[in-house]
């Protein structure tokens, strides 16, 4: 009788952790390849480890499944080198008076239901300085000769966010359409199309894009849909050919984050989760 007892008690703990892990809508964040492993994410344990921990899901941690093949990095800068704001890491340079673009294409692991951060983190430094700790910069920015300080607006990158339809997209989104963003502070609404932002040394930048919502339209007049799970952000950086700062990029820098809708995990589709069995647990969770 005392077996049972303890048996009940265990068993009733455990729908209690699973019922709190699986329960309400959870903080999500999603990247290019594997999550787990993003360099900012594994530099920053205590907000990314509880987001990785706690996400649970049918197959354990969300973000050891996510490097879709859909997903990508690219950049017209140069190739990959050590970067000096960030040990360990690799990134591609633009210097000083040229120009580039790169560009993340990022699944949505999870249907979200707040507004999107887009999460820029840079390095930005002036011409020729490897050390943030001492050539720290800020894109527009430079010093004139006789020392006074200048910001010229269109020198700095400009940012261009789209959303794709998914495997599971909302019904009528088949075109991609532009997101718009929420300006801080004041909260106005800016699309989100060759949009300028500045940034400086080794921080990271937050824009909060506007969640879509089916049956509106966005600040270019084009009609919007409810992301679901599966569907595609691509984010565009464009660096003009008056830039004033050294900018390095790499295929970490740029992070999605929002809360997401427990139940509407999406994996990615490798020999990972087929040898894991997935198929088998989604056709005995569906019974």
């Amino acid at each position: 009788m005392k077996k049972i007892k303890m048996l009940g008690l265990t068993c009733a703990g455990v729908l209690l952790l699973s019922s709190t892990a699986m329960a309400g809508n959870i903080p999500e964040f999603d990247a290019v390849g594997d999550d787990s492993i993003n360099y900012f994410a594994v530099g920053n344990p205590v907000q990314y480890g509880q987001v990785i921990n706690n996400n649970i899901g049918p197959l354990g941690p969300l973000e050891l499944f996510s490097d879709f093949t859909e997903e990508y990095f690219s950049n017209t800068a140069g190739m990959l080198f050590p970067d000096p704001c960030f040990p360990g890491y690799t990134s591609a340079l633009i210097d000083v008076w040229n120009e580039a673009v790169y560009e993340w294409n990022i699944v949505l692991q999870m249907k979200p239901e707040s507004d999107i951060n887009l999460n820029i983190y840079d390095c930005v430094l002036k011409h020729n300085e490897f050390n943030v700790w001492g050539g720290a910069e800020q894109t527009g920015r430079y010093r004139a000769p006789w020392g006074q300080l200048f910001f010229t607006p269109s020198a700095n990158p400009t940012v261009t966010v789209m959303a794709s339809p998914g495997p599971n997209a909302t019904p009528g989104f088949v075109n991609p359409f532009y997101l718009d963003a929420r300006t801080l502070p004041g909260l106005f609404t800016v699309a989100m199309v060759d949009t300028p932002y500045t940034s400086k040394a080794l921080w990271e930048e937050g824009i909060v894009m506007v969640l879509p919502e089916t049956g509106l339209v966005n600040a270019m007049g084009q009609s919007v849909y409810n992301l679901k799970q599966g569907d595609q952000i691509k984010c565009t950086i464009t660096v003009p050919g008056n830039n004033t700062a050294d900018i390095r990029y790499g295929q970490d820098n740029v992070i999605l984050k929002y809360i997401g809708i427990v139940g509407t995990w999406w994996y990615a589709f490798d020999s990972t989760i087929a040898d894991s069995g997935f198929d088998e647990m989604v056709a005995a969770d569906a019974i």
